[in-house]
């Protein structure tokens, strides 16, 4: 008979990864009773002494920084003093490789970066900081008149920076994360701005599914219900082991958010997910724990990816990688990939060999390294976890999607986050979820209850935009010591705007899809460290990224919808802070009804008075727009200079690339060649055609109620001002008819 196993009598045994008995540790012993445990018993045989001695030295070594007394500390502060967010690191390259056009050197030869006269009054340079921010209080309370009233009359015509990733000190008021794609299939890939992708305005996710095919798809109600009601008020009753509880006690962290506190439990079961949160609730920690906390029972001889994380750009994966990596601190045996495009793809290949347990990755580059490296393989996953679901649902990934579904064993939990899940049935459907619990934390479409938005009525003024930007940036923060986001529509008008703001004195960062993956991570690092304190960029930005201590969002351009609004302000007033968003509204349809969700949403939620208009003296700004259309030649001079010093780069590359090829022939022949999911032409007509089809069941959609209001129309007929003028000049001809044949009558007769 097979020797009985203990762990199988252990009441609190939870089901791991692979499910593997014989090695499953006790965390409850000791690490000396477990290594006297692991070990065969003394004999006399010298050389297992020996061994035991070894291995008690390397155990020692291994496990110095845990501390058999270590108890977890319940009376910390929920906001961390000594941390400066997550890092955004990306490859080690040589200076040679990462060499660019240097655009602040040259607009400093052309006499930017450096306060000029005229770009501001005298007495503001007089006015100290607290100065300043009284003015602006009392600018707010003169404000106070609400847009609501300003759009219903228009009708007619560190320091205290949050740790995002777990959502420090959130009380779940927060709303929003509208990023481009990153399909990752090279390392030059194209990456739509947000007018990609425009979902149709107000459209509710699950507005076509019934009530039968949701309660055959979800899990039962009750479960969802349980999970949200039970508060979890430590990590401690979580029952998660030492070395993860270390890992959240080193980052200062003792509470769970709401969705940490709901989805840990069932995610430690091994059930399929459906959650939602707003930004900054801690998201991406509530799947990391329970995986962390599922391989340490992993099978220390089989090495192989058990866990495939999935975003919907490169940024995200590498904050998502560094969250992973600084909870697991303090577990030896779990290893970590990274699979994003524009970063190294020879060092990605080489990480990937060795099998890591988890890989975090974007869809097409994740394809291309199942596809072309070897050795690496998902036949072992066992959990998949979709970031930013809702987004990735979307057209631009759902070839993608379907390929690496068809991929990874269909036997897997599947976890899937979102700030704004509002994904139909039809499309969880692909995902092969099985009963999965819907979690969804805070009330949809809602801005954090901190965050005062402010709207500036543009007009006919479409022009002075670029003005008003500056004047407002140095209105609000003249010193350099916050963090402004700028969002903007285009990659174009961000690197202008790059440019105007230089030659007017102020040093900015742009970020968009046209930048490669260095000056991406370049402009996030200078951003974060206050080296550069305002960030123009497109809503690459605006979805998942945690830059800590945001203190404003500018929407230079308004965003085509209000969930893409959520999106972008949810990057302020994060983790419960205050924060504020000031957005230029123009005078189109599309503008108006984004102010009117704003207006509804704080109706709803009574926080009317964090719904303000803003007045902008418009008279200092015409006079910065002077000082702007003066420097419109040295503008085009800027570009076609930075245009001329990239062709050179360009060159410089394809002649390295050619010496490559002659140097290393042989090498590059030997290779097998590499194969593509999509190429870049293909992408586009797929997207091309996924679009047409939308738009021909929306014609059809049309058609349909077009036909049935006649319908009904034909059914209780009302005759118009034309049928009645017609009907009219038939009585009028008829009588006319009748007068006349009498009238030849009586001429007869």
């Amino acid at each position: 008979m097979a020797p009985r196993n203990k762990f199988r009598d252990l009441d609190d045994f939870v089901p791991t990864i692979s499910d593997s008995e014989n090695e499953v540790p006790d965390l409850d012993d000791s690490e000396d009773e477990s290594l006297q445990k692991m070990v065969p018993k003394a004999s006399s045989n010298n050389k297992t002494k020996k061994k035991l001695k070894e291995a008690t030295i390397v155990d020692e070594d291994v496990h110095e920084d845990l501390n058999p007394g270590f108890k977890f500390d319940l009376e910390g502060s929920e906001v961390t003093a000594g941390f400066d967010g997550w890092a955004f690191d990306g490859d080690k390259k040589s200076d040679e490789a990462n060499r660019d056009v240097d655009l602040d050197g040259i607009i400093r030869r052309k006499g930017g970066l450096i306060k000029i006269a005229g770009t501001e009054n005298s007495e503001n340079e007089a006015e100290s900081q607290d100065e300043q921010e009284s003015e602006n209080e009392d600018e707010d309370a003169i404000e106070e008149e609400s847009v609501m009233e300003n759009q219903a009359g228009d009708e007619d015509e560190d320091e205290d920076l949050a740790l995002d990733g777990f959502g420090m000190g959130a009380s779940g008021e927060t709303k929003a994360d509208s990023e481009d794609e990153e399909n990752g299939s090279g390392s030059e890939e194209s990456e739509p701005e947000s007018e990609a992708h425009i979902p149709e305005q107000g459209s509710d996710g699950e507005a076509d599914d019934s009530e039968e095919a949701k309660a055959e798809f979800y899990a039962p109600d009750e479960e969802s219900s349980e999970a949200k009601k039970t508060v979890h008020t430590n990590f401690n009753s979580l029952s998660l082991s030492r070395p993860v509880l270390k890992g959240v006690g080193a980052l200062n962290y003792v509470k769970p958010s709401p969705i940490q506190s709901a989805t840990i439990p069932i995610a430690l079961l091994g059930k399929d997910i459906i959650a939602g949160a707003v930004t900054g609730s801690g998201k991406t920690a509530a799947y990391m724990i329970p995986i962390i906390e599922r391989l340490l029972y992993k099978p220390a001889q089989v090495t192989s990816t058990r866990v495939i994380v999935l975003t919907p750009t490169r940024e995200l994966a590498i904050q998502v990688s560094d969250v992973g990596r600084k909870l697991s601190r303090f577990v030896s045996n779990i290893t970590y990939g990274l699979a994003v495009g524009g970063l190294n793809l020879r060092q990605q290949e080489q990480n990937l060999r060795s099998r890591p347990d988890v890989v975090i990755a974007t869809p097409g580059r994740l394809i291309d390294h199942i596809r072309n490296s070897a050795s690496f393989n998902v036949e072992s996953v066992e959990i998949l976890v979709i970031d930013e679901a809702d987004r990735m649902l979307e057209e631009g990934f759902h070839d993608e999607l379907t390929e690496i579904m068809s991929m990874i064993p269909s036997k897997r939990q599947t976890l899937l986050f979102s700030a704004t899940m509002n994904a139909k049935i039809n499309q969880l459907i692909s995902l092969s979820l099985k009963k999965p619990v819907k979690i969804m934390i805070d009330p949809p479409k809602q801005v954090a209850s901190q965050l005062t938005q402010e709207f500036v009525r543009i007009r006919k003024r479409e022009d002075l935009k670029p003005a008003l930007l500056f004047h407002l940036i140095k209105k609000l923060d003249d010193f350099g010591q916050k963090r402004i986001v700028v969002f903007v529509a285009r990659k174009e008008m961000a690197h202008k705007l790059r440019i105007i703001l230089g030659l007017l004195g102020m040093k900015v960062a742009e970020l968009h899809g046209s930048l490669s993956q260095e000056q991406r991570l370049g402009a996030v690092n200078g951003f974060k460290t206050l080296e550069v304190p305002v960030l123009i960029c497109t809503d690459l930005a605006s979805r998942g990224l945690d830059i800590p201590k945001i203190e404003f969002v500018i929407n230079f351009d308004m965003p085509k919808t209000y969930e893409i609004y959520l999106h972008r302000v949810g990057r302020t007033a994060r983790a419960g802070r205050e924060g504020r968003s000031i957005t230029f509204v123009g005078e189109s349809s599309q503008d108006r009804n984004v102010v009117k969700s704003a207006i509804k949403s704080a109706e709803e939620n009574n926080t009317q008075n964090t719904v303000v208009g803003r007045m902008i003296d418009w008279t200092r700004v015409e006079e910065i727009n002077g000082l702007i259309s003066n420097k419109e030649e040295v503008i085009a001079e800027i570009l076609e200079e930075e245009k001329e010093e990239k062709d050179i780069l360009r060159a410089e590359m394809q002649v390295r690339k050619g010496e490559n090829l002659l140097k290393h022939k042989a090498e590059i022949s030997s290779r097998p060649r590499r194969t593509w999911f999509q190429s870049e032409a293909e992408k586009k007509n797929s997207k091309y055609m996924q679009t047409m089809s939308k738009n021909k069941k929306t014609i059809n959609s049309k058609k349909r109620k077009r036909i049935e209001a006649t319908e009904d129309r034909s059914r209780s007929y009302k005759k118009t001002q034309k049928d009645r003028s017609t009907d009219q000049q038939r009585t009028y001809a008829k009588q006319k008819a009748k007068v006349d044949a009498k009238k030849k009558k009586n001429a007869r007769k």
